[in-house]
Order: structure tokens, then sequence, then C-alpha cells
């Protein structure tokens, strides 16, 4: 399915680079994986300054190939840094990764494909994307039939209050911003989804940082909702 959504370029720049992106959940790189990826073709979106990628180069090894994809031009140049190293430190015989800058949403125009990625691996950041029905649309697109999403991030347990997770977005709180756990599911049925299938669930709390004991700021609220940090897997299916 191709997003319904015209992005604005314009726009996209001008929100992500006024979106603060440092030291908040979605900097962690977890990296949760359920099952052997060797061989795979794997794409990473807000990739960041690249760490995720280089271990899921490792996990795909020579036969596989990762790609990762961030709309900050400096976070991609300092990826770009690491490769050469990187695939040598991980024992491959030839590179088998790849950044490109692109917005999340717009995935085409950094040349992904329809059908080119058997995995997309996301984080919380998902939660302070532009557009994240659009997003979700695009990772659906750049799938292969029966490939998977895998979304390493934070769902919220309870109603959300539209404008405290405004606040959280314009924060970067990729946490206090997230989705209800109903509104996540919705939105991946809509891009084509199967349901998404649950693992590996904890509470988070809202101002939980990158670090255990690191803190960001929170919107102001007396919303009565938890925080819930998962590993989803979400297929498109075969048909």
């Amino acid at each position: 399915m191709e997003s319904s959504l015209p992005m604005n370029t314009e726009a996209l720049r001008e929100y992500y680079e006024q979106l603060p992106n440092e030291y908040g959940f979605a900097s962690q790189c977890k990296m949760t994986l359920l099952g052997d990826i060797r061989g795979k073709r794997v794409l990473d979106i807000d990739c960041r300054r690249g760490k995720g990628v280089i271990k899921l180069s490792d996990y795909v090894g020579p036969k596989g190939f990762v790609v990762g994809v961030d709309p900050s031009p400096t976070w991609i140049e300092v990826a770009l840094s690491f490769r050469e190293d990187a695939w040598r430190r991980n024992g491959l015989p030839c590179n088998n990764m790849d950044f490109r800058v692109a917005y999340p949403e717009d995935l085409a125009a950094a040349g992904l494909g329809d059908g080119a990625f058997d995995l997309v691996f996301a984080n919380s950041s998902i939660n302070v994307d532009y557009c994240p029905e659009a997003v979700l649309c695009e990772v659906f697109r750049v799938l292969r039939p029966g490939g998977v999403l895998v979304f390493d991030g934070v769902v919220a347990q309870g109603e959300r209050d539209e404008s405290v997770v405004a606040q959280a977005r314009a924060l970067g709180n990729a946490v206090q911003a997230a989705l209800s756990r109903a509104a996540f599911e919705d939105m991946a049925l809509s891009a084509g989804f199967d349901p998404p299938e649950y693992y590996e669930e904890s509470f988070v709390r809202a101002e939980t940082g990158y670090l255990d004991g690191f803190e960001v700021p929170v919107a102001p609220t007396d919303e009565d909702v938890r925080f819930v940090k998962t590993t989803a897997r979400v297929y498109k299916p075969r048909r």
C-alpha cells in the first residue's frame, strides 16, 4: 500500500531540523531481534549515527545487506565514516551496509524500491516522526510479501490526551508521545499489515532517557496512562 498522505518536502525538512533528538529513549540501541536473520536484507529507519546498522551487519553476515536511513545528513556522514572499519571488525569479506539520507515518510526519495527488504527495524522514534501513519505505509511498501517490521518501541496503555501527545512530540519525548496500543494496531492494519505480535514487555516512565537514571523533559499532564516498552513483530501478508 502506498501512503495516501502526500508529503511536503519543505515541511518535512523544517520538522526534522527542529526536532530534539539527543538523549531521549529513542537514542537507545537495543536492536531486539527475534530469530536468525542471516542472509536477510534489512532496513533500519531513523538509524541516527549507524550503531544499530553495524550490529545488524554482523547479524546478517556476508550474504545479507543492511541499509540505514536518517533525516540528518550530519548523522549519515558520521555513519558512513564508521562503515569501512565496522565491516572489517565484524569479520566480513566485504562491506554489507549502506547509509542514506531519507525522511522515513518518503523512502522512495532514497531509491528504496517496492518489496526490497525482508525486515525493517524501527524503534520508538516512530512516535515522534512527522507522520507515523505515512511511515508505516512506506515500511509496508518496501517490505516483500511475508516480510516483517520489528518495532522495538513504546505504546501507551490507556487513552491519550492529544494536546499532551503534541507537547511530548515537540519535546522529542518518544515515550510520552507514544500511540495507544489500539491506535498503533489500527494504524498498522490500515497500512495493510497483519495484527502485531508483542514480546518482552515492561513498563517505562515517561521521563526515561537514553541511559538508566537519565531523565528528559516531559509535558505536564494528569493523564491516567502507563507506557509499555515492547517488541512487536508486524507481518506483511504473503498474499
